[in-house]
């Protein structure tokens, strides 16, 4: 086998990320029509991703067994300093901690989006930590980067929405 990714980890650093960076229009009707809805459209994604995913030989896919429910995935909404909205995705429970994303946060702004991850690392001395991370639109480049704010020790929501506070609070 080759390089191992999962579907969790597709799923929030590509397929999510695409859907708020390059087809907002579709992701604000998701988010319109409620929860219910964007909770089955991220299901059918998972589905879909694993199909991609399924015949790739040279790609070890970790969570390739793991079957998903709607109820599994978790939508709220916070509101953080200066009225700022943020739409936070629970991701469905990884079947191991290999880097894969417990939070998505989606700020909803009136420009650009940002797009927050909260993803486990287990750092060179083993210990398990979860990573904050965002990734941003490369315009001169036509790509993303993805920068990284630093761990938690714990995948607390409440530890990690305010560091993005803390980080949309410095601009």
């Amino acid at each position: 086998m080759g390089e191992k990714t999962s579907i969790n980890y597709i799923m929030a650093n590509e397929k999510i990320r695409n859907l708020v960076f390059e087809e907002w229009e579709k992701f604000n009707l998701l988010i319109n029509q409620g929860p219910d809805i964007l909770k089955k459209y991220f299901c059918k994604l998972w589905d879909e991703t694993k199909m991609e995913l399924e015949y790739l030989d040279d790609i070890d896919v970790i969570d390739l067994d793991k079957k998903i429910k709607p109820e599994e995935f978790g939508v709220s909404y916070s509101i953080l300093d200066n009225e700022v909205k943020i739409l936070n995705f629970i991701m469905p429970k990884p079947v191991n901690n290999y880097g894969q994303a417990v939070y998505i946060s989606a700020i909803l702004t009136s420009k650009i989006p940002r797009f927050f991850t909260l993803e486990f690392n287990n750092n060179l001395n083993g210990i398990p930590s979860y990573i904050v991370g965002e990734w941003q639109i490369d315009f001169q480049n036509n790509d993303y980067i993805h920068k990284r704010y630093g761990t938690i020790e714990k995948s607390n929501i409440g530890e990690y929405l305010g560091i993005i506070n803390q980080i949309l609070q410095t601009l």
